[in-house]
């Protein structure tokens, strides 16, 4: 009994040190990627915290690759707080490297290649309905949408129409979770005029990828 109330008294910093912990241990590759990619692209912007703001993303993601591998094999499969708090820390990802892939386009640090700006692409679709609460880009709609609610309630109001000159406009982008127990994400794009899923996991693959093999380091 005593054992038992002392588990519910557990200190939480030290809990969230050994996931982190754990989370490098089981992914080496993945967090060796991450640093190379941390001082590669960290490089193209000198006294900057850019390198330290990847590497932080570098955790996030291998956490989350800990959290999708147990989704994927049942580990908690049904247990709706570990989904809640997977939820959570993917959207933070999602915002986080799209920061920072804008800001090298911006400054134009990084080479439009056709993988970039897909990337960039990916993450702003996604980040404006979770963060802004709107389609992205909506500005380049002629017309109003006939929107339907997901997951439908079979409900007249599961039927709305966005506007997207009201101000009280919203959306909800559909999400759902891979074979791989990812979060994913039905993409709305306005410009190409089609729908599509994306996933977390395979966002930070394409990253990782794209950082570690064609960005170099300027010459000092």
């Amino acid at each position: 009994m005593k054992a038992a109330r002392a588990s519910l008294h557990m200190n939480v910093s030290p809990l969230i040190v050994a996931a982190f912990g754990q989370a490098a241990q089981k992914y080496p590759e993945i967090h060796r990627s991450w640093i190379t990619a941390s001082f590669r692209v960290g490089s193209l912007l000198p006294n900057s915290l850019l390198s330290m703001c990847i590497q932080r993303d570098g955790w996030l993601d291998m956490v989350l690759r800990c959290m999708e591998d147990e989704l994927a094999a049942g580990s908690h499969a049904g247990a709706q707080g570990e989904y809640h708090f997977q939820n959570l820390l993917s959207e933070l990802w999602i915002g986080s490297v799209y920061e920072t892939l804008r800001l090298l386009k911006a400054r134009k640090l990084m080479p439009d290649s056709g993988e970039s700006l897909a990337l960039l692409n990916d993450l702003s679709l996604i980040r404006m309905p979770l963060e802004k609460h709107e389609i992205a880009k909506d500005q380049a709609l002629k017309n109003p949408l006939q929107m339907q609610a997901h997951p439908p309630n079979n409900e007249r109001t599961d039927f709305y129409v966005y506007d997207k000159d009201d101000p009280t406009r919203a959306h909800i982008m559909p999400r759902g979770v891979s074979p791989r127990g990812s979060v994913m994400w039905q993409l709305l794009d306005v410009k190409a005029n089609q729908e599509r899923w994306v996933e977390r996991r395979g966002l930070s693959d394409r990253l990782l990828s794209l950082w570690c093999a064609n960005i170099q380091a300027p010459v000092a």
